[in-house]
């Protein structure tokens, strides 16, 4: 079982690259978006590039991914910045 330690761990890995905060901030505002909508909103980026990233941000439970025929959508999991915030809330 996971402790509260490692959830924040793997929160703070994935977010602490920018190609990553990009592609939450994208799907923040645009709840939904395929991952052909991300590359071509990433613009030099490759699909496999792009999918790596997503990956990281799902392990870390920032983002849920849902099959929607062939493309795959993806939606922000805000509540998964809870750990931050108690992590943060706890440190004052």
């Amino acid at each position: 079982m996971a402790s509260p330690d490692d959830s924040l761990d793997r929160l703070l890995r994935a977010l602490a690259d920018p190609t990553r905060r990009r592609l939450w901030t994208l799907i923040l505002r645009e709840p939904g978006l395929s991952t052909a909508q991300l590359v071509a909103q990433t613009r030099g980026m490759s699909r496999w590039g792009v999918m790596k990233h997503l990956a990281q941000l799902r392990g870390a439970g920032l983002i849920q991914t849902m099959p929607a025929g062939r493309e795959r959508r993806h939606y922000p999991e805000p509540a998964a910045l809870l750990p931050l915030r108690t992590w943060l809330d706890a440190t004052d």
